[in-house]
């Protein structure tokens, strides 16, 4: 074999080699945002059963002061301490206050202090469109969803002044970040927005937002932002969340 043959056959090699990694790269990035959704959807199912407590237990990084909880116009909470007492908070292992609340006496978490006792609480969360980008190195995510769903909650009525009973339809957006730990995506931050809180028999021009998100405990590291459907504000950046369209596109690995 002359050195010609020899040099071409390891240009050859060279080239099947950046092929294949390529493809691993590209392939890698689809099991990412599978693994990612999967994340979403184990939240999700966390949430409707009730379990706060058990989202910062299983689905969140736990040593990255990064991390963020902002649910919808409750204000938002940061670094560690701060994001793992308002999940305890909302899941019934503290008091607001942050004290242990014995698992004997426990009832329902804060997030829930505005059902009656009798209200059949329904938290139904239907996620769409999931739209995933994944950094280049393969550790930091961000991933926007739209939330619609049926709820009951004892909300308050504007026609009779006072809280009642009521069914109504949810509609958002979440926009959240991820980290990958030991091989494992986890949640950094994590923000579901509301545009709509709708009685299931009026019009959103009507009736936009029917109730407002209990805080965990006060005060919140930043206040409330109220992203609630008004058909004058126009675009709103901060409601509607940042696109994702300039990020790291997977096409390109």
């Amino acid at each position: 074999m002359t050195n010609e043959e020899l040099y071409a056959k390891l240009e050859a090699l060279e080239q099947k080699v950046e092929t294949l990694e390529n493809q691993v790269r590209f392939q890698s990035y689809y099991v990412d945002m599978v693994e990612i959704q999967q994340l979403m959807a184990r939240y999700i199912y966390t949430l409707e059963k009730g379990s706060m407590a058990d989202v910062w237990d299983e689905l969140f990084v736990h040593d990255d002061e990064r991390v963020r909880l902002e649910i919808m116009d409750s204000g938002a909470y940061t670094g560690i301490e701060h994001v793992k007492r308002a999940f305890y908070t909302m899941g019934g292992r503290v008091d607001v206050n942050g004290d242990p609340i014995d698992p004997k006496e426990r009832g329902r978490g804060q997030m829930y202090n505005t059902n009656s006792d009798r209200a059949a609480l329904l938290l139904m969360l239907t996620i769409s469109t999931p739209c995933v980008v994944v950094d280049p190195d393969g550790k930091h995510a961000r991933g926007h969803w739209h939330l619609f769903g049926p709820h009951t909650n004892r909300v308050f009525d504007p026609e009779t002044r006072t809280k009642r009973d009521t069914a109504f339809w949810i509609a958002g957006k979440y926009d959240n970040e991820f980290v990958k730990v030991d091989g494992q995506w986890k949640f950094l931050k994590l923000r579901p927005i509301c545009w709509l809180r709708t009685p299931y028999d009026r019009s959103w021009l009507d009736c936009p937002d029917c109730r407002r998100t209990p805080t965990p405990y006060w005060p919140p590291d930043e206040p409330a932002r109220i992203s609630s459907f008004n058909p004058d504000e126009g675009m709103n950046p901060d409601k509607w969340a940042p696109y994702l369209t300039e990020a790291y596109n997977y096409h390109q690995v």
